[in-house]
């Protein structure tokens, strides 16, 4: 499948203009290492949290901002040491990070035709290893806003804007793809309209209820198909979401 296989270029109105992209959970199985390093927190401060809250309060999400935002024994701290110290665990339980199917192929044949930002949540450091030695794509990545970078993390649309002024591209003409409703939420508030959802760590409902179009498993060829032949077909109405593609 190669980027005009989407049908981008034959889309009602201008043609895509960019590509952007999340990457933990989107492009990476990292999440279960994220949620550890959230467990440890946790458990610093003598604090439960459910998967439920989990999902709807810290994943996807800066720590800095979950530390500032979410109230609990951590309020009014300093959050330097917590973030150092998830961080660090982190890096050291990179090894077990695998690549969701069908990724960095997927990051290859767009790249043909489009430019490419990878906007995260983490820490530049983590996002320069998952691109470059997992991944192997980081020099086909036009530009990286990790969440040094921004002021605002997701479900603030600030990184997502950002990545589109870096790549002088119109929100409204991107296609996207996100994991966690709270990307999803941001991809929505930058003005985004062409969202996949990836059902690596968050339920294909949950993603739709956010905004996202599509939902899909996976990036392999035979998931994305469906996401093709909808754009291919498309009219100028837009506003619904779609199916979920689990076949």
């Amino acid at each position: 499948m190669t980027a005009a296989d989407f049908g981008l270029g034959r889309r009602s109105g201008p043609a895509c203009e960019a590509v952007l992209m999340d990457l933990d959970g989107t492009l990476v199985f990292s999440e279960d290492v994220h949620r550890r390093a959230w467990q440890a927190f946790f458990e610093t401060w003598g604090v439960a949290v459910t998967d439920a809250d989990y999902e709807q309060h810290y994943m996807g999400r800066r720590p800095s901002d979950v530390i500032a935002g979410v109230p609990g024994p951590w309020t009014g701290t300093d959050a330097a040491a917590a973030l150092a110290t998830m961080t660090a665990f982190t890096l050291e339980h990179a090894g077990s990070v695998k690549v969701v199917p069908g990724a960095a192929a997927l990051i290859r044949q767009l790249r043909v035709k489009y430019p490419i930002s990878v906007v995260t949540s983490a820490g530049a450091q983590w996002a320069q290893y998952l691109l470059k030695d997992v991944l192997d794509v980081r020099d086909l990545v036009d530009v990286v806003i990790a969440s040094e970078e921004i002021t605002c993390g997701k479900p603030s649309p600030e990184g997502y804007l950002r990545a589109c002024a870096a790549l002088r591209a119109r929100p409204e003409q991107c296609l996207a793809f996100e994991d966690s409703p709270s990307g999803i939420r941001a991809l929505v508030a930058a003005g985004v309209r062409d969202i996949v959802g990836v059902t690596t760590t968050a339920a294909a409902a949950d993603l739709t209820r956010a905004g996202a179009r599509w939902t899909v498993p996976d990036l392999t060829p035979r998931r994305l198909q469906h996401i093709r032949s909808s754009i291919t077909a498309k009219t100028a109405v837009r506003g619904s979401n779609d199916q979920e593609v689990d076949g």
